[in-house]
């Protein structure tokens, strides 16, 4: 066993260090998506906006 302050060796430095990679793994993972909900979000408001400018430029119906 290592003592306190003592740098890890071996497979306990191995394994620290893929539970490092996982958890900044994780992170950029959650990152991501949460840019790419705001994008979609975004994009779906641009959508509906001109939806709407294209549906109040086109010609009325009017009965006779």
């Amino acid at each position: 066993m290592s003592k306190p302050g003592e740098p890890l060796r071996g497979e306990a430095a191995w394994k620290a260090a893929k539970q490092g990679i996982a958890a900044r793994n994780e992170e950029a993972y959650a990152r991501g998506r949460k840019e790419r909900a705001a994008r979609n979000t975004a994009f779906a408001a641009r959508r509906l906006e001109e939806e709407r400018r294209a549906n109040r430029d086109l010609p009325s119906r009017r009965a006779r």
